[in-house]
């Protein structure tokens, strides 16, 4: 799912993305000329590996998101805040959803016989 950054105005712009036992919904809103905040909730179930013995385990998930989306390289004052860059124009919903899927998994996860 895309929409195009000219397209985001000051009212808020509802959307929701369904992916593999995963779903992301919330709004966008125009702030800047080049950014855009991202309110969503991602809901679900991801499959994973345990870290410590390799056993698969289902990471249930439910992650309130605030995120920036920069209509190019963001080059504002604040570093504090998470900005995620686009290059053509587009918010693409499923690399957002991605991202934050991988990021999730980028962590350590313990299987509960590990967890003790």
């Amino acid at each position: 799912m895309e929409i195009a950054f000219k397209k985001i105005a000051k009212e808020s712009v509802d959307f929701e993305l369904l992916g593999e036992n995963i779903k992301l919904s919330g709004k966008v809103l125009r702030k800047t000329a080049d950014l855009v905040l991202l309110k969503a909730d991602l809901v679900g179930q991801i499959s994973h590996i345990c870290d410590r013995c390799g056993d698969e385990l289902d990471l249930e998930i439910n992650e309130p998101l605030e995120i920036f989306l920069s209509d190019g390289i963001y080059k504002g004052e604040i570093d504090d805040i998470d900005v995620m860059e686009f290059y053509d124009g587009v918010i693409d919903f499923n690399e957002i959803l991605q991202s934050e899927v991988e990021s999730i998994k980028s962590d350590y996860h313990y299987c509960s016989k590990c967890k003790i």
